[in-house]
C-alpha cells in the first residue's frame, strides 16, 4: 500500500531520501499503524502531533489505528509556548 507521510520542521530529515517539502509517498505492507510508521522511520520516542487524514489521532490509539492505502499520515513536533 502507499500513504502519504507529511512532516514539519527539521523531523523531514525522516523521510526517504528524494523527499521533497517535507512530503513523501512511502509503500509499506498493510497492517501497520501510525507508531509503527513511526519507528521505521526512526523517529525518536517523544511527543508529537499526529493525524490520519485530518483528523488527530491520540496517543493511547497510535498502536490500534491500521493505516489504509491512500492514507494521509502527518506527523508534526510538538507545540512548545511560553
Amino acid at each position: 500500500m502507499k500513504i502519504l507521510v507529511r512532516t514539519a520542521g527539521l523531523l523531514g530529515k525522516h523521510l526517504p531520501a528524494g523527499s521533497e517539502k517535507n512530503r513523501a509517498e512511502i509503500e509499506l505492507p498493510e497492517g501497520l499503524t501510525p507508531r509503527v510508521v513511526m519507528d521505521r522511520l526512526g523517529f525518536p520516542e517523544g511527543s508529537y502531533l499526529v493525524t490520519l487524514n485530518g483528523k488527530a489521532v491520540p496517543t493511547a490509539k497510535r498502536m490500534e489505528v491500521i493505516l489504509q492505502d491512500g492514507d494521509n499520515l502527518a506527523l508534526m513536533p510538538p507545540l512548545k509556548g511560553g
